[in-house]
């Protein structure tokens, strides 16, 4: 994979998070919970984005793992909703990036 399928990976896990933050916040009655969560999520799915450039690949891979327990812990409760989050984090950490 390019490096701009990574980028494209890493825009798409934040916005893949909040999206489902905001349906369950409509679909539920919980949503203290919800956002609490759904917050969590997003906040891990964006820090690859504070990371210098050539460090990206791996702090996708290292926010993949809080993302992949609650997600995990999310499907217990709620359902798969924030599994398209965890893919894309996977996909960004996959991509095979230029090395400087």
């Amino acid at each position: 994979m390019s490096t701009s399928a990574a980028r494209i990976a890493l825009v798409l896990a934040p916005l893949a998070a909040a999206a489902a933050t905001l349906l369950l916040i409509v679909l539920t009655d919980q949503s203290s919970n919800v956002l609490l969560w759904g917050g969590a999520i997003t906040l891990f799915s964006a820090l690859p984005f504070a990371a210098p450039e050539r460090y990206r690949r791996t702090a996708a891979w290292v926010c993949a793992a809080p993302v992949l327990a609650m997600t995990a812990l999310s499907i217990l409760s709620v359902g798969v909703y924030f599994l398209p989050a965890l893919a894309a984090l996977l996909i960004a950490g996959l991509a095979r990036g230029t090395r400087e």
